[in-house]
Parts: structure tokens; sequence; C-alpha cells
């Protein structure tokens, strides 16, 4: 029997917000229109697919793939890749980030299937050496160019960040913020059951986080305006969710400046939004972003917000009304930032209340879906020149 669903190829890293985004993509697509095939990209990716698998009108592939440039495995990525574009009928396909999205892109060079591309944060982001910077600028150039219907930003600030460096034209860029689902965030949780399960006091002010242990998320930054506060405000917690390569260097760090007995490090759970609502405020230190998907959450959980001034950050929240922007690298302005919130609970009450009905009238992830898919839709339809009805 012919399955006359449109079918659509995504790639992409299996890890972090990435990973979850994708997740979160496929299930939402009406399966009685659309199925997928994710391929899924990053040491361990076989968790990713597996979890995918379950999900109706989506087939999961688990390829290993390491950071950083490994000639040999990338090469037979790319050949994989190539293979499975070329042995299956795809009607779009979707990679995200640089280097999944190069090479999608390189895979289906000649197939004339319609591409997006979502970088989702650039590969020559304002942290990135001067060197990296160029010769990733130089492949994203040639890519846009030649190999690339469409560049899905997440944010106006990649737009910026891309014409600085001349990759795309206007023609391709589409903007979509990134959406979130809200409902979870209206379910009643007791913060408290959250707070015992991490051992951490109830009636204690909790600042927290949510991200990788990663040289992005800078969590050395994080630990050591913790100290800062912690110095003024010894009762205050902090916590730490998510799993990375610097977790042994974060314990260390925490450890060595004292903060044993008041920061928790949560490692990897999936009940987010329930701990988003046991934080009191929620603090993210990234070195570079695309469009923080932490900071979002934190805003519908209802969080006065403090980040570093990112890509992004400055789309998401309104600086002193919905959150605190603070300088990327300055430990100090962290610190003096969550110590005024800690000082002033009716400004950061205030401030909560205004981020929480951003989130809910600025990113609901309905709005980003619809316009994804009337993406995918025009795409296909100019290529294969055929009217397909749109449901919104």
């Amino acid at each position: 029997m012919t399955d006359d669903r449109i079918h659509i190829l995504q790639v992409a890293k299996s890890s972090g917000g990435v990973g979850m985004y994708t997740r979160r993509l496929v299930k939402a697509f009406d399966k009685s229109r659309y199925r997928f095939t994710v391929v899924c990209l990053a040491e361990g990716s076989d968790v990713m697919a597996a979890d995918l698998s379950k999900i109706e009108g989506v087939k999961a592939i688990s390829i290993p793939m390491k950071d950083g440039i490994e000639p040999f495995s990338d090469a037979m990525i790319c050949i994989k890749l190539a293979i499975l574009i070329r042995s299956e009928k795809f009607d779009l396909i979707h990679a995200h980030t640089s280097k999944p999205g190069f090479f999608a892109r390189l895979a289906a060079f000649g197939t004339n299937i319609p591409l997006v591309y979502r970088p989702a944060s650039f590969a020559f982001h304002e942290n990135a050496p001067r060197y990296q910077a160029v010769v990733y600028a130089l492949l994203e150039r040639i890519a846009a160019r030649y190999l690339t219907d469409r560049i899905m930003l997440v944010c106006n600030g990649e737009r910026e960040l891309a014409g600085q460096y001349s990759v795309g034209s206007d023609d391709q860029f589409v903007i979509i913020h990134t959406g979130i689902d809200l409902y979870p965030f209206k379910i009643a949780v007791n913060r408290f059951q959250v707070r015992e399960k991490f051992e951490i006091p109830p009636d204690v002010q909790l600042i927290g986080t949510v991200a990788r242990l990663s040289e992005q998320k800078a969590p050395s930054d994080f630990i050591h305006a913790a100290a800062l506060v912690h110095a003024r405000y010894p009762q205050v917690h902090f916590l730490w969710v998510g799993d990375g390569p610097l977790e042994h260097e974060a314990r260390s760090l925490a450890r060595s400046l004292g903060l044993q007995d008041v920061f928790h490090f949560a490692g990897y759970q999936d009940n987010i939004p329930a701990i988003l609502v046991s934080l009191d405020y929620f603090l993210l230190s990234s070195h570079w972003e695309g469009f923080s998907i932490a900071i979002l959450e934190a805003m519908a959980a209802g969080l006065p917000v403090i980040a570093t001034r990112v890509t992004g950050a400055d789309e998401a929240i309104v600086d002193r009304i919905t959150g605190i922007l603070v300088n990327v690298g300055d430990v100090k302005g962290l610190a003096d930032a969550a110590c005024k919130l800690i000082e002033d609970v009716d400004f950061a009450k205030s401030m909560g209340m205004a981020a929480r009905k951003r989130a809910e009238s600025e990113f609901p992830y309905a709005k980003m879906l619809d316009r994804i898919e009337k993406l995918y839709l025009d795409l296909i339809q100019s290529r294969s020149n055929q009217k397909i009805p749109v449901n919104f």
C-alpha cells in the first residue's frame, strides 16, 4: 500500500537543546498528513533514536558522530546520508546545526529535494576564535549558495551575524522564533517535593539553571557568581540541571569554593517544568547561544531571568522588565543581578509575572509550528508545482 503522506527527513545532533527541539517538532506534526525519518547524529545517539522510534509516524536512525573534525568518520557519515537520501523518497530535508547541517546538504547535492537549514547557533558565533570563525563562515557561504533553499533562523541576532560574514541572501532567510509548549507549566506542581528530591531545604531561596555542563554554557561563570552571592547571602542555594563533559570540573570547582553544602548538581532530568517551578530565580551564564529554549521555559514558569547578552537573549528578555541582561563573562554582574532580586522581592515577583505573560503572548509553540509547516509546504509546492492544502 502506498503511503501518500508528506515524508520529511530531519538530520540533527541528538544531544542538548537541539535534540529536544527535534523530538518536539516531529511529535507535534499531524501524522495523518506527515511522516518523518530522523537521523540522530552524536555519540550515544542510539538513546534518542530509540525514544523517537516510539512516536507514531517516526522512523529514527542512529549514526555516531564525534565533535570536531574527524576526516574518515565524517566522510562515512556523508556517504551514509547520501545513500539514505537516494534510497527513499523524501519530499523535504530539514537539517539542524552546523556539522549535521553541512553533512546533510552535501549528501543531498544533486537530488533536487528542497532543503531547509536551521543553524540554531552559527559555528562562527561571537565567542569563536577568529581563525575558526573565518573557516566555518567560508564553508557556510559555500553551502548556503549552492546547497540550501532556505536558512531558518531562530532570531534576528542570527540574521545580523550571518550578514557580518556574508552568509546567505535575503531571499533565503526565514526567521522563526523558537516556541514552547505552555501546557506543562500550567499544571499544579508541589515545588517542595521537587526540592526534597535534590535535598534542598523548602524554605531557602533557590537560583538555578537548565543547561549542559559544556564550554558553551560556561558553568565556571555560574559557579563563581554563586560563590559571590553565597558570600553575601549564605542561606541561598543553587541548582544546576544537566550533564555534560565539564561535570567533573564543575563539581571540583564548587567544592574548592566552599559551596558543597549549597550547590546541587541534578544531572540530566526530563521533568523540566516541575523543576523550574521549584526555583525562585533562573540564571543562564552562556557564552553563546542561538535562541535559548531554557530562557523561554524559565519565563513560562514565571521566573525572573538573569542571562548573558548572547545572540537572541535581548529578543526573549525585555531588560529590567522580564529579566536582567549582563555582559558575557561578567561574573560580578551575574552575582549583582541575583543579589538585586534577592533583596527586592516585589521587583523579582513583578518581573516573573511579566516574563510569563511575554512567553504566553510571544512564544507559544503553536505559532512556531504553523510557520514551520507553511515553510515546508511552500517549498514542496514550489518544487513540485502541486497545490498542497495548508491546515492551520
